[in-house]
């Protein structure tokens, strides 16, 4: 997990065999912290207990358990409601505009800072995953919805197959993009072998370098000002989400945007070992895994072939030339996909 200065960190080691594939994620995973332009601040009326939408953003606070409060932010003018989760974990929510960009007319678009993010401070000692699936329920039962869609992205994807597990009548579509694998079952060695050469070929391609020489970053630290200290990690934290490198400056955010200490106490509190997959197989209701050929958390999409075998009803769409931010590589595709995989939000069997 990025610290916010650049460097890796492992969230959690262990000697058991059997996660190695859960500590090579967590020591790689990159936390999700790009960030969108200023948000609107303009308010709706409100109309039958829910603001009335005029085309203008909406923002509001929602109060949950341990005195801790969650910032909600809504735009769009569609008819349905969809509620997005950003990664992290540690991360917040405005990133994820990006991805929606361009569906708004059809959707009604629910995001929110997970607490101990940057918006809804809340202490360590009560941050956890069950604590976050308890916040989405009660954001759901906020906005009266019977069974809520989902789109969510990298560590967001945990928090919706807990979500799922916890409260299966009450979730709706699922569209998971850069997707953390939902079992924390080894590969075998040969599987495991081939995703380590891969994901060590991508962070160390001639890309990322030519990008840092090209830009003229690729001078010592103490030569470079701060805004080239920033540009620079900038390029690398670019060079390992997404494929396309010389697009580094849509990467923005980082650092600040990422509270490492809420990050690590909710991964602290993920179940050892854990399988969704099941959970995934019998929903009711349409999943879409989206994943990117250069997505560092799957690279090749190689995990993910092999449990979606187990779980036939799930679409697995693997983009060419992606990486975790699989938008701003291939954006056209990823609306695409994105607006499908939520235009089946009617089809539940129950």
């Amino acid at each position: 997990m990025e610290d916010g200065g650049g460097r890796w960190k492992a969230v959690e080691v262990t000697t058991n065999p059997r996660l190695d594939a859960v500590n090579r994620l967590l020591v790689y995973l990159l936390v999700a912290c790009a960030v969108a332009p200023a948000h609107a601040q303009g308010s709706r009326a409100s109309v039958g207990g829910r603001s009335a939408d005029l085309g203008v953003p909406d923002e509001w606070y929602l109060p949950v358990a341990d005195g801790c409060r969650l910032y909600v932010y809504e735009r769009g003018r569609g008819p349905d409601t969809v509620v997005v989760l950003h990664g992290g974990f540690g991360a917040e929510h405005s990133y994820m505009l990006d991805p929606v960009r361009g569906l708004e007319d059809r959707h009604r678009f629910v995001f929110y800072d997970q607490r101990g993010s940057l918006r809804s401070p809340c202490p360590d000692s009560v941050i956890s995953v069950a604590r976050h699936v308890e916040d989405l329920e009660r954001l759901r039962a906020e906005l009266h919805l019977r069974r809520v869609p989902l789109v969510a992205h990298s560590m967001g994807t945990v928090l919706a197959t807990s979500y799922l597990k916890a409260h299966p009548n009450s979730t709706g579509v699922l569209v998971l993009v850069g997707t953390v694998p939902p079992s924390s079952d080894g590969d075998d060695s040969a599987v495991a072998a081939k995703a380590d050469s891969l994901k060590s070929a991508f962070l160390n391609r001639r890309e990322i370098t030519a990008t840092l020489s090209r830009e003229r970053l690729d001078r010592p630290t103490e030569q470079l000002s701060a805004p080239e200290r920033t540009h620079a990690w900038r390029v690398r934290f670019a060079g390992a989400n997404i494929y396309h490198v010389e697009r580094w400056r849509l990467m923005k955010g980082g650092q600040v945007f990422y509270n490492q200490q809420a990050g690590a106490a909710a991964a602290r509190t993920l179940p050892q070992p854990y399988d969704f997959v099941a959970a995934l197989g019998m929903h009711p209701c349409s999943v879409t895994v989206i994943a990117g050929t250069h997505d560092i958390v799957d690279m090749g999409a190689l995990r993910h072939r092999r449990w979606v075998a187990r779980a036939p009803s799930v679409r697995l769409e693997v983009i060419q030339n992606a990486g975790h931010y699989a938008w701003l590589d291939e954006p056209d595709q990823s609306r695409r996909l994105v607006g499908e995989a939520l235009s089946r939000a009617a089809h539940c069997s129950t």
